[in-house]
């Protein structure tokens, strides 16, 4: 039963990437890297909370991983693995893609060597650059969010083995104080409260803590999928699945807004589908839907830089039709996702496992 589970959190990586790319394609380059207007709905504003749908799902696979791992260590040189693959593949294609082809510069930092090579660490460049004065950047920009799952994986995985029975309700107040802490040092009226008390050098310090880590920003994410994975496995919990259910509004109201509103309202139907009535969604865990939401992590890499650039160049020979070659960008990348992930990850993998573990590990 849990992996029919599992399976149906893929099709939801489909959503979720689907999202993000529409997000990229169709909004955020709109104004600065596209010589047209591709005159779509403003809901494609909104497609970058599919990044958040991703962080549900991690917090709900993460828990479960956690359980069936003996140690901090194998737990990381695991989630190491798994991720480390696609890194190499994807932010080196982009790497050379752009440098070769980005002559309007429109994505200047990708074609730096010591942009990818930090890119490859998953260290957010912002930690560097508040350390040691440089001028680092992403490959892509759309790695931020791996900075934010590395976070999640070493702060769930310390306090999984320091208390294993208690990871929810420790992860719980982490969280929790991470919002408080967050919403103080950034927002205005926290700078007005905490800078005359603190002193400059304090309120600054704790200021850029919380913005190189960005974790303690979308931490309640994480929470609701660690939640869920606790409630599929006591389905009958009553307190549980009301904690779950407050997580979700208080989450709402942090980032107040209609669409927000309603992305959570429809991710919670759905998550509520996924514990009580599995067979209401059973449709997203499809063969080709799963084989496309594995392989959402390479996808994800992949999509960005070079989907834009793909349009950029591109669109003028579709003419009034060009939101066609985003739709065909989508699928091209999406088939790479899925042929990377068997053919070039998972055997590279394989060759890691060997290196870190003596004995034969269950790909994860």
């Amino acid at each position: 039963m849990i992996k029919n589970r599992v399976t149906i959190l893929d099709g939801l990586r489909v959503i979720a990437i689907l999202m993000v790319m529409l997000f990229h394609y169709y909004f955020r380059f709109l104004e600065t890297h596209y010589t047209y207007n591709f005159r779509v709905p403003t809901i494609f504003s909104y497609g970058y909370l599919g990044v958040e749908l991703f962080f549900i799902i991690s917090g709900f696979v993460i828990t479960l991983t956690l359980t069936k791992t003996a140690t901090f260590a194998e737990f990381i040189k695991k989630r190491f693995i798994r991720l480390i693959p696609a890194m190499l593949i994807c932010a080196s294609i982009t790497f050379l893609f752009v440098t070769l082809f980005d002559d309007l510069n429109l994505f200047a930092g990708s074609k730096s060597i010591q942009n990818l090579l930090i890119s490859f660490t998953f260290i957010s460049p912002a930690l560097l650059n508040n350390l040691f004065a440089t001028n680092l950047a992403y490959t892509d920009g759309a790695y931020w969010s791996l900075w934010v799952e590395i976070t999640f994986y070493i702060i769930a995985g310390l306090l999984f083995f320091l208390s294993k029975k208690n990871l929810q309700r420790n992860f719980s107040i982490l969280v929790f104080l991470g919002i408080v802490g967050f919403y103080l040092f950034i927002s205005e009226t926290g700078k007005n409260i905490l800078e005359p008390i603190l002193g400059d050098y304090i309120y600054i310090w704790f200021r850029d803590f919380f913005r190189i880590f960005t974790f303690f920003e979308y931490g309640l994410w994480f929470l609701i999928g660690m939640v869920l994975k606790n409630l599929n496995d006591d389905k009958t919990n009553r307190q549980l699945l009301l904690y779950f259910i407050i997580l979700f509004i208080v989450q709402s109201l942090l980032i107040y807004n209609f669409y927000t509103i309603i992305f959570s309202v429809i991710v919670f139907i759905i998550l509520i589908f996924f514990i009580y009535k599995p067979e209401f969604i059973s449709f997203l865990g499809g063969k080709i839907i799963s084989k496309i939401g594995v392989a959402s992590y390479s996808i994800y890499l992949i999509h960005q830089n070079i989907g834009v650039l793909l349009i950029n160049k591109l669109s003028y020979l579709f003419g009034a039709s060009n939101w066609v070659l985003t739709l065909l960008i989508i699928i091209f990348l999406s088939l790479f996702g899925v042929y990377s992930y068997k053919y070039l990850e998972l055997p590279f993998g394989k060759k890691l496992k060997t290196i870190f573990f003596k004995k034969q590990l269950s790909w994860k």
